[in-house]
């Protein structure tokens, strides 16, 4: 029987660790969904430039030790470190510049073992997960400005475009396309939704779409931050953004698509 652990935003915290040493074994996959750095300054934590780094750098040397099972996806708090087009184009608040060389360099060593999507069935079902979800809005910007398809070609169902939304993170204008903000981070700059690395909950649809195979799978998502104690997702039938400080547990033969972990 299949089983996925779900690590939402990290941003500092610790709050992964034990679930994923617990069920490390258990699982077929363990899926962080970015935001390693970047702490929130108003959670009571005492963060340290250094211990955010071990953080990152532990997460990584988990990836290293389990390959194929840890999968990392990249945020928009990832990014602005990784790329210069990001970072001088969307760069998000709480960027620490002091440091941002550094984590420049991590990111540039340890490329390949990031990436910004990742498609996994589970009961006949695609799940795809990308750090903030994928939208109709920006996919249909991407194709016109990137790939050229036909529309008719194009399903998140697929794994070749999960392949080519991964490939968009080069220097060009794939990176352009990641730097694409919404109306609600930029009121009079922003479109009608952000990219896969800066979508709200509330640019999502509550309704499912049939376009782009959004009708086919289900999206698993963080950035949009819920305090965790009121709310640990907030989940339709084709979605559920999960950035509550909690881990997630997706297993076969659940009635549920994805359950809160608990113990």
């Amino acid at each position: 029987m299949k089983k996925i652990l779900v690590v939402p935003d990290v941003h500092g915290r610790t709050f992964w660790k034990e679930p994923v040493n617990k069920y490390i074994d258990q699982v077929d996959r363990v899926i962080f969904l970015g935001d390693y750095l970047d702490p929130y300054r108003n959670e009571g934590i005492e963060y340290t430039p250094e211990n955010v780094y071990d953080n990152l750098m532990e997460i990584i040397h988990l990836k290293l030790t389990h390959q194929g099972k840890v999968i990392l996806i990249k945020g928009n708090h990832d990014q602005h470190y990784s790329s210069q087009i990001f970072y001088e184009q969307a760069r998000g608040s709480r960027c620490d510049k002091r440091n941002w060389e550094k984590y420049h360099e991590v990111f540039k060593e340890h490329k390949d073992l990031f990436q910004l999507a990742y498609l996994e069935i589970v009961n006949d079902i695609p799940y795809v997960f990308t750090h903030a979800g994928l939208t109709a809005y920006w996919l249909n910007k991407v194709n016109s400005k990137v790939w050229g398809l036909n529309d008719r070609e194009i399903s998140i169902a697929d794994q070749d475009i999960i392949d080519r939304i991964n490939l968009l993170d080069d220097d060009g204008l794939g990176q352009e396309m990641l730097c694409v903000i919404g109306k609600l981070r930029s009121l009079f700059h922003g479109e009608k939704t952000g990219s896969m690395l800066w979508a709200d909950i509330e640019e999502h649809p509550t309704d499912v779409s049939k376009v782009y195979g959004f009708n086919q799978v289900f999206q698993v998502f963080g950035h949009t931050r819920l305090d965790g104690m009121l709310e640990d997702m907030i989940a339709y039938d084709h979605l559920a953004m999960i950035d509550s400080q909690k881990c997630f547990m997706i297993e076969e033969d659940n009635d549920k698509k994805i359950e809160t972990l608990i113990g």
